[in-house]
């Protein structure tokens, strides 16, 4: 049993090492499954062996080959597709060259040519010329059903000419017996009156403009509000300075700074407002 698990390690180490399939016996899983049975009915028998840490470590290791083999064998089943299925570059095909990987158990091998059935099959579903054949016979689908659903009478069929009398003569008879149509006056609509346009309001003097944003002066002109905003943030107002801060460029493109801690400065109101938000002065009224 522990020849076995030596060669575990091996086949494990190669995997790891190696870009491809270590070399392993064709009965490798089924002496893997033996393996591990046997481990499992020695940990029965004596609770106290060190066969429950075997086993565990020899399930780590099974399940690691097991997976680095699929990989491998995945990647070489599309790389031998790409290299032998071409797509997009005129009528497809297909001609695999024999470049299956080596070292391959029975179970393996299996694996390998389905993927590359599905694979090709794949291939064949997007490749141009199957997409332009389903094209083809769904439109000749198409004028099929086309031509099924629409019927041509045949011409001097007495069945129809008959029908075609009695619709006829159902028709006047309709017609005759229908009372007479009464003419509907439509009412006329009444006359628009003109609008009376309003005179704008004059605001008086003492009005607050910022409620009202749409009131005019006795001359019915607008007031500015948004200068006026501009003004009052370009206002310079005095600042105490808290702590030490780098030079800035004022909403007047000039240079300010740099402040030290207990400094009185003069600055634009707007620059200002960021100092007194974040704490690093306050305004001084002198």
């Amino acid at each position: 049993m522990d020849q076995f698990y030596q060669q575990l390690r091996k086949v494990q180490k190669k995997e790891r090492n190696n870009g491809t399939l270590a070399r392993v016996d064709e009965t490798f899983y089924n002496d893997i499954h033996e393996y591990l049975d046997d481990l499992r009915r020695q940990a029965m028998e004596d609770p106290f062996s060190n066969a429950h840490g075997i086993l565990k470590e020899a399930q780590i290791i099974a399940t690691e080959i097991c997976e680095r083999r699929e990989h491998k064998i995945t990647d070489a089943a599309v790389v031998n597709i790409h290299r032998s299925y071409h797509l997009f570059t005129g009528k497809p095909q297909f001609d695999l060259v024999d470049t299956t990987p080596l070292n391959l158990t029975p179970e393996e091998e299996k694996f390998y040519y389905s993927l590359l059935d599905t694979l090709k099959n794949h291939r064949g579903a997007i490749s141009l010329e199957k997409l332009s054949d389903d094209e083809d016979e769904a439109s000749q689908a198409k004028t099929n059903d086309t031509q099924s659903t629409t019927l041509v009478p045949p011409k001097n069929d007495p069945v129809l000419e008959k029908s075609d009398e009695i619709n006829k003569a159902e028709a006047i008879v309709e017609e005759k017996t229908q009372p007479p149509k009464r003419e509907v006056i439509s009412p006329q609509p009444e006359p628009v009156k003109p609008k009376v346009e309003e005179k704008p309001k004059v605001t008086p003097p003492n009005a607050n403009i910022e409620d009202n944003p749409n009131a005019m002066d006795e001359v019915d002109e607008f007031y500015d509000l948004e200068s006026q905003k501009i003004a009052k943030d370009s206002e310079l107002v005095t600042m105490l300075v808290f702590d030490d801060v780098g030079p800035i460029v004022g909403v007047d493109e000039k240079v300010y700074g740099p402040f030290r801690s207990q400094d009185l400065v003069t600055l634009p109101m707007i620059n200002a407002k960021i100092f007194f938000k974040n704490r690093k002065g306050r305004q001084v009224k002198i």
